[in-house]
């Protein structure tokens, strides 16, 4: 048995010999160049850019608005102009006036030459007039007749313009303006505290207009 496995030695050495020996065919191990690299490079997305700053800036507070109320006003008609009708009256009454004292305390020669004419209203100095005859102006007691004749003359234009002025009044009647108050509308306006934008302070004005 030992002589066997002696021989098997003997056999098995030449050939563990030649499988030992290099193969001038196979490169050498330290001269074979390293495989590529496989490695996959992943490059970062760039870091996105930091959010804007927000500003919030608040509105000035509003100013309170100035309620400007006007008022309203209508014209109103008189029945008659008031002032022209009494301008009239007063000159008409003046002048008349003066007929009435110039009648009454006339001499009985000037009642005789139409003196007593002066108590008819606007036409009695013309009347007067008419009947007072005429004087010679070279004359000299016509200087007294020639002025009474003036203040006949003056009388009687004073008398007719104080009716024309009354009657002036009548067909024209005056007008003014009055202002109108409506009592079933409040006009009245309040005022009072209030917030305005963004906790600014100011006042709110309200009411019925």
């Amino acid at each position: 048995m030992k002589n066997r496995l002696a021989a098997l030695c003997a056999i098995l050495m030449p050939a563990t010999a030649l499988a030992q020996e290099p193969d001038p065919n196979t490169p050498d191990p330290s001269q074979v160049p390293a495989p590529a690299s496989t490695d996959v490079i992943v490059e970062a997305p760039p870091p996105a850019p930091a959010p804007a700053p927000v500003v919030i800036v608040n509105p000035p507070p509003e100013q309170p608005r100035r309620v400007v109320l006007e008022p309203q006003y209508e014209t109103v008609y008189d029945s008659y102009n008031a002032p022209v009708f009494t301008t009239g009256a007063l000159v008409f009454a003046a002048s008349y006036g003066a007929s009435v004292i110039a009648a009454a305390s006339a001499s009985d020669e000037n009642r005789e030459r139409g003196f007593e004419r002066l108590y008819v209203p606007v036409a009695g100095p013309w009347l007067a007039l008419n009947e007072r005859g005429s004087c010679p102006i070279t004359s000299a007691s016509c200087d007294r007749e020639t002025t009474t004749k003036v203040l006949l003359i003056a009388d009687g234009v004073f008398q007719a313009a104080g009716v024309l002025a009354m009657i002036d009044g009548i067909l024209e009647p005056s007008s003014r303006r009055v202002r109108v108050q409506n009592a079933k509308v409040d006009t009245k306006v309040r005022v009072t505290p209030a917030t305005v934008g963004t906790g600014g302070s100011g006042v709110a004005v309200f009411g019925r207009f």
